[in-house]
């Protein structure tokens, strides 16, 4: 599963990772906590070579009657993307990659004394600072609205006390592949170069999107 995530680098940070061939620099904006349905940077390729797109996050199939179905596909299974009809077409010739400083997972902990449990955010990202690159798909819909999705596998063991799912995590080799119409070959040990450290539970609401979102709690106690 992922349902939240950040990107937080500059334009030539995005440039020189994935040689993008982008007649212009842009100035990005920050963003600290990308939610379903808001735009997001992706990287797709053309003919020419990698460029940078804004597209809606949610996939919506050219065949949708409505964005209503882009709500329950922000995430695609590995496993079953390419069979899925809202999916199948972009599998086929579609495919993207989403750049990501890091990404959010909650984690359920009993409440002391009662039957309810509480879920605790933690932010995920690479303890070298470098992008996170998610493999995705991504369609155009009426009017040339563009939108994406994230692939998910089976999380590694490091991840799989916070949820069963994790974003598919390229290494920088097989971003082109990917992109070409291969099978996505997740990062090897991918886990291991993860921090994973639990943050405000102000950040699970879209509204609050600035740098305490990424900030790590102190120890309890």
């Amino acid at each position: 599963m992922c349902g939240r995530f950040t990107q937080l680098f500059t334009w030539q940070e995005l440039h020189d990772f994935y040689a993008l061939i982008d007649p212009q620099a842009l100035s990005l904006e920050p963003s600290w906590n990308i939610a379903p349905t808001q735009e997001a940077g992706v990287v797709v390729r053309e003919e020419q070579g990698f460029v940078y797109r804004r597209m809606r996050w949610g996939l919506v199939p050219m065949w949708a009657k409505d964005m209503s179905i882009g709500n329950q596909a922000i995430n695609a299974r590995v496993e079953t993307a390419a069979e899925k009809p809202v999916f199948r077409g972009a599998w086929k010739s579609r495919r993207c990659v989403v750049p990501a400083s890091g990404f959010y997972e909650w984690r359920e902990t009993p409440l002391p004394g009662k039957s309810q449990t509480a879920k605790s955010p933690f932010y995920i990202a690479r303890r070298d600072g470098r992008p996170l690159t998610f493999a995705g798909l991504w369609e155009r819909w009426k009017d040339g609205m563009l939108s994406f999705t994230i692939l998910t596998q089976e999380a590694c063991a490091s991840l799989s006390d916070l949820h069963s799912r994790m974003p598919v995590m390229l290494a920088p080799e097989a971003i082109g592949p990917w992109l070409g119409g291969a099978n996505p070959v997740c990062e090897p040990r991918a886990g291991e170069a993860l921090r994973i450290v639990p943050v405000s539970p102000k950040m699970g609401s879209p509204r609050y999107n600035e740098p305490g979102c990424i900030e790590a709690l102190p120890p309890a106690g």
